[in-house]
């Protein structure tokens, strides 16, 4: 008999459109695929008062909106209508926010650790004060309690053995998936802005904001590789435009030459990826990457070739299966690295070749949720610790 599942978010499904949302939506879609009865619950923290349980259906999934007062009365209340068996919580906010009922009815917990909370690279700014002790200490609880913990990359799990004293044997590194499918759908190709057949495109995907994902480096990249290959272009497809607008006043000159796509749909991001004659990913050397990102998966899927920076799991995925091009964590060696794959065809080719195997070794969705699977019988027989 299958398990039942309750996927716990501290963010409503469907909510912003990347990749730590994205993650539990294709994990039940890919559950109700193999006959497995799911339940979404959203436990909010604002606004903080009311007890109001809202209620309404994902895809025709059952989901539910849990206010701060009902996390554990209100979880109770969904295994009475629905008699789930283990309890899947994304990210830290949902496992600190589901722990104390899983603990009091004796749920088993599986925590998927989707970043080091307190290693973020913005962590500074965000602040070490009382909400973020609190949510430390919760975290914590939750590492010491869950059935299984599931990481996203090797470095995760080393932390989780070394420094957060979990047992190894109750560590999984279960890689973000995508629905391999996708890739293979006949889509319109996209038509870029400013952008034509003769042109050479250096593609990102993703947030350009967020810190650790390195864009800046790209875009101190930008000016040498326009200079070496005037036909050059590079696509940011991700948002906000204004700091897309902010990155073309950083190379002036060459701004033309950058052009950022905002607000796309799956489908699109699948056409605009077929484009990219090269696909960079100039990630930060830093602890908040040592989780693997849904980024490098919409990469492999893609076919395409791809430059990334040297660091983590990206030395076994890309670089020891050959299916990319490794990079120090700088403008210059970024640059290098394009302008290579640019000029040397059979080396791109030969790279982009590997990745779909990795791709589908790593991240199908149609694998790795058998891995979730066999976490979940692990978590409901052994129970919490």
């Amino acid at each position: 008999m299958k398990p039942r599942v309750l996927m716990v978010t501290s963010f409503p499904i469907p909510g912003e459109y990347d990749g730590t949302a994205m993650l539990p939506i294709k994990i039940v879609r890919e559950l109700r695929k193999i006959g497995v009865d799911v339940v979404l619950a959203h436990l909010r923290a604002r606004p903080f008062g009311g007890t109001k349980i809202d209620s309404g259906d994902f895809e025709g999934i059952p989901s539910y909106t849990l206010p701060p007062a009902r996390w554990i009365g209100g979880l109770k209340t969904i295994h009475d209508r629905h008699g789930f068996d283990v309890v899947h919580a994304q990210h830290y906010g949902g496992a600190t926010r589901a722990l104390a009922a899983c603990l009091w009815y004796d749920w088993p917990l599986v925590y998927e650790i989707h970043s080091l909370l307190g290693d973020e690279v913005e962590r500074d700014r965000l602040g070490r004060g009382l909400k973020f002790r609190t949510t430390a200490a919760f975290e914590k609880a939750a590492c010491n309690h869950a059935a299984e913990v599931i990481v996203l990359g090797d470095p995760v799990g080393e932390v989780c053995r070394k420094e957060k004293e979990i047992p190894a044997d109750r560590i999984h590194v279960i890689y973000p998936g995508i629905d391999l499918g996708e890739y293979d759908k006949a889509i319109p190709p996209f038509e870029i802005p400013g952008i034509g057949p003769e042109h050479k495109v250096v593609m990102y995907i993703g947030s350009i904001v967020h810190p650790n994902q390195g864009v800046p480096l790209l875009i101190d990249a930008l000016p040498a590789i326009f200079e070496a290959e005037p036909m050059a272009r590079c696509v940011l497809v991700g948002g906000p435009a204004e700091a897309g607008r902010e990155y073309q006043q950083r190379i002036a000159p060459y701004g033309d030459r950058l052009v950022t796509i905002t607000g796309t749909t799956p489908d699109q991001v699948v056409a605009l990826s077929r484009r990219a004659d090269v696909l960079v990913h100039p990630r930060l050397a830093c602890r908040e990457n040592f989780s693997v990102q849904s980024k490098i998966a919409v990469y492999l899927a893609a076919g395409r070739p791809i430059v990334a920076t040297d660091f983590g799991d990206y030395r076994m995925l890309l670089g020891e299966r050959q299916a990319g091009l490794l990079v120090d964590v700088s403008p210059p060696a970024i640059a290098e690295g394009v302008l290579k794959l640019l000029r040397d065809r059979p080396l791109a080719e030969r790279l982009a070749s590997n990745t779909h195997a990795v791709a589908e070794e790593y991240f199908a969705m149609s694998r790795n949720i058998h891995r979730y699977m066999n976490v979940y019988e692990s978590a409901i027989r052994r129970g919490n610790r």
